[in-house]
Order: C-alpha cells, then sequence, then structure tokens
C-alpha cells in the first residue's frame, strides 16, 4: 500500500487552472488480460475479450501542478472520480467500482493525480502519440483505496506489458492549458489497476486489466444520471422513479424527467410544504397537456392517500 508519493518528489507550485468546470473522459474497449481475483474464471491472458467501460471525472480548475513523473504536464486535485466496469461479451457485469467523494469523505488523506506525456516526452515513453494517467488513492481508518487508470505507457509499472498501439496519430485534441484528449474510435493501450484493502477485517486484494481502448468520448457530469448536465439541471437530485410516488402510494403515472432535468415527482416534493399546492399543480398538468384526465385523476388519488391528506390544504 503504497502513496505514489514515494514514487518521487512531490513538488506543488502556486496557483492552479482556472478553467472548465467539471467534465468527464469515457473511455470503452477490450481487456485482453486480467489478475483482479473478483473476476474469477478470467485471469491470466484471456482466451475471449472482456468489454470495460471507464469514467474519469475531472476539474481542471482545481489543477495544482506538480512533478512527479516527469512527463510534460502533472497535476494534483483535477482528479475528481473514476468509475470502472467490466463485463462479458454477453453483458454479464463482473467488476463495477466508483471512487468518487463518497468513497473518499472517510479517508483520512486522499491523493488525486493526473499525468500526460506528448511530444519529446511522449517519445521517450515509447507511445508517441501520448499517454494520459489518473490516479485516486485514499486512506482512513476502515480502508484503503488506490485505483488508477492510463492510457499508452504504463507510468507506475503496474502491468505486464503490452504491445503496441494503433490507429491514432495524437491522443490528445490540445495540450493548450489543461491537456484535453482526442474523441474518435481507435486502438490504444489501456491500464487499469485496482489496490483495495479493508483494515477492519484485515483483507483485501489487488490486480490489474489491461487491453484497448477502442473510443474515447466526452461528455459533462450528470450527477443524477437524468440525462441534464449538471449545469443547467435545476434538479440535480431528481426523484427518477419509473412513476409518480407519493410516500409509498404510487400513481400508475409516469414520471417524466423534462428539459429542465426535472421529473414529474421532483415538482410534488417542492410542493410538500405549501397548501394547495399539489392539486394546482395537477390541475396546471393537465392544462398543459402533461398527463391525460385519467392520470390526472390518479396523482390526486394517491397524493391524498400519500400525504396530501397529512398537510394544510
Amino acid at each position: 500500500m503504497k502513496s505514489l508519493i514515494a514514487a518521487g518528489c512531490l513538488l506543488a507550485t502556486s496557483g492552479g487552472l482556472a478553467q472548465a468546470e467539471e467534465s468527464q473522459v469515457f473511455i470503452e474497449g477490450e481487456l485482453v488480460f486480467a489478475s483482479l481475483p473478483m473476476l474469477n474464471d478470467y485471469q491470466g491472458p484471456l482466451a475471449e475479450p472482456l468489454l470495460f467501460s471507464a469514467v474519469v471525472t475531472e476539474d481542471s480548475s482545481q489543477a495544482q501542478p506538480i512533478m512527479l513523473f516527469n512527463l510534460s504536464e502533472e497535476y494534483t486535485e483535477s482528479t475528481r472520480a473514476l468509475q470502472m466496469e467490466i463485463r462479458t461479451a454477453a453483458g454479464e457485469v463482473l467488476y463495477s467500482e466508483t471512487t468518487d467523494d463518497t468513497v473518499l469523505a472517510t479517508a483520512n488523506f486522499v491523493e488525486r493525480y493526473a499525468a500526460f506525456a506528448y511530444g519529446q516526452q511522449a517519445q521517450n515513453t515509447g507511445y508517441p502519440s501520448g499517454t494520459a494517467f489518473w490516479a485516486l488513492i485514499a486512506g482512513g481508518t476502515e480502508q484503503f483505496v488506490d485505483r488508477e487508470l492510463s492510457l499508452g505507457a504504463d507510468v507506475v509499472s503496474r502491468g505486464v506489458g503490452m504491445g503496441g498501439s494503433a490507429g491514432i496519430a495524437q491522443l490528445f485534441a490540445t495540450t493548450e492549458e489543461y491537456p484535453v484528449l482526442a474523441e474518435g474510435s481507435y486502438s490504444y493501450a489501456f491500464l487499469y489497476y485496482d489496490e483495495t484493502f479493508n483494515n477492519i477485517a484485515g483483507n483485501g486484494y489487488q490486480g490489474v486489466v489491461q487491453g484497448y481502448a477502442t473510443r474515447i468520448s466526452f461528455g459533462v457530469t450528470d450527477s443524477d444520471g437524468d440525462g441534464v448536465e449538471d449545469s443547467m439541471d435545476q434538479c440535480p437530485a431528481s426523484d427518477s422513479s419509473t412513476t409518480v410516488v407519493f410516500n409509498g402510494v404510487d400513481s400508475g403515472v409516469a414520471n417524466p424527467v423534462d428539459a429542465s432535468g426535472c421529473s414529474l415527482r421532483d415538482q410534488f416534493v417542492a410542493c410538500e410544504t405549501r397548501s394547495n399546492c399539489t392539486m394546482k399543480l395537477i390541475r396546471d398538468f393537465r392544462r398543459l397537456g402533461l398527463v391525460s384526465v385519467h392520470e390526472a385523476n390518479a396523482l390526486r388519488q394517491a397524493s391524498q392517500v400519500g400525504f396530501h391528506s397529512n398537510r394544510p390544504r
């Protein structure tokens, strides 16, 4: 359980990069080698590739330059979350982990890293198109976690060695200020490392998966998964239940999310402390054609049984 700081000299400089807000890099591809113990029958060189989806959440406005691996650009604080899912070709999920503030909240220390190689530094790594590396490391009373993801060179020497990558001229679309990867479909060396130790139980595991990224794309943060990015979402923690439910009473009416990022149920939640609000809201929905007469009646009945009768009218 070694901190990456032990691998080099950490030299924080003053100031950060005030640039984009939180954004996400989506990476998809195939794995041809695995040593994560929970993958059970899928160990060592794989006869049939596994599929993976990874998401890196970054906030370049938090980036603090450091010197750690002697690459082109290196930062602490900009990596905010890492997500990794591994599945079979048939869609069976074998591994799914998200390392974010929920996991990091109880940690006594958190280390966040991002490092990028391009130009001459990329030539020196053997991946002239470029290398990108992200890591989140945290330790606390309950557990220690170290999760790392890289495209191109194996920056921290976690893997077993991979062949070269093809199909991409440059990994980066731009390296002005904070590096931005090039979107597209190609084949590029990929590695994910997970070391997790349960301090209470006294056990843990570590392992890697390696393969090739076949697609990189970008998105913005959508914390509640409703399809509306956080910067435009008026209900950032939407109730995305399939139907509108009032305190356990299901109306059976569909609960869609509108362009503002609010579901029907979200709007009812805002009514819970206001008299006459629920009935007025149902009338408005009917007037705007958002619900049918039958659905409006179902909403009235469910709300009265669920919570409407328990507050001022």
